[in-house]
């Protein structure tokens, strides 16, 4: 228990002297660049269920698009939040992500995933998740901050001496799984194909019918009509 409220205020001290919270992009290749691109376009026009299901497209490539589950996964929680008759759905959806891609080690996964479950009072998993951020390697090498010193604290306060024991026990025995190369669903690959395959069509689309013929000539002139 010592060991691990040391590493909850090993968290705050992160958080005290990191860096600003960065969403780092790590991708796979260029297969879905543009559905992760497209996403954070809807993102900024704050489309968020459009920019769900571009993340979500991009997802399905699996290993190399770790950050595409995590914006996946917290855009389907903020839809959830916002309400209405599909919310229990998209928060389903939003942890379904995230956990699977804090499970490959993301650490904006496994932040995400505490201050959501602090949030909505499931506290041992809150602990859970920010006992494996403050011991992700990648993150700690990187100086980044993802969760604040306030949230660490009040995570800290909330959990039982035997829940945080649990929470431990939990996280000692994590081993990271990383993601398989996944391939992209019809609808998803009609989705990504990028601006320039539709621009290379309209080029090759002929703009008139060709002539199969000589152009007629004005009378007594040699300029076609």
């Amino acid at each position: 228990m010592k060991n691990t409220l040391s590493m909850i205020a090993l968290c705050a001290a992160l958080a005290a002297c990191g860096s600003v919270d960065n969403d780092t992009t790590f991708r796979g290749g260029a297969g879905g660049d543009a559905a992760y691109g497209r996403g954070l376009q809807a993102l900024e026009r704050g489309q968020i269920a459009e920019a769900h299901d571009y993340f979500a497209c991009a997802a399905e490539f699996g290993g190399g698009y770790e950050v595409a589950w995590y914006y996946a996964g917290t855009t389907a929680l903020e839809v959830a939040r916002a309400g209405g008759e599909n919310a229990d759905t998209y928060r389903e959806t939003g942890e379904h992500y995230l956990t699977r891609s804090g499970e490959a080690g993301w650490g904006a996964s496994q932040a995400a995933l505490a201050r959501h479950y602090h949030s909505i009072g499931e506290i041992e998993q809150a602990a859970y998740w920010a006992l494996l951020y403050t011991n992700n390697v990648r993150e700690i090498s990187l100086g980044l901050t993802r969760m604040d010193d306030e949230t660490i604290l009040e995570i800290r306060d909330a959990v039982e001496p035997e829940q945080l024991a649990e929470a431990e026990l939990q996280a000692v025995r994590f081993v990271p799984e990383p993601l398989p190369i996944g391939r992209p669903s019809a609808e998803c690959a009609e989705a990504i194909r990028s601006d320039r395959e539709r621009r290379e069509e309209r080029v090759r689309a002929p703009i008139r019918p060709q002539r199969e013929a000589p152009p007629t000539q004005r009378p007594g002139g040699n300029r076609p009509y």
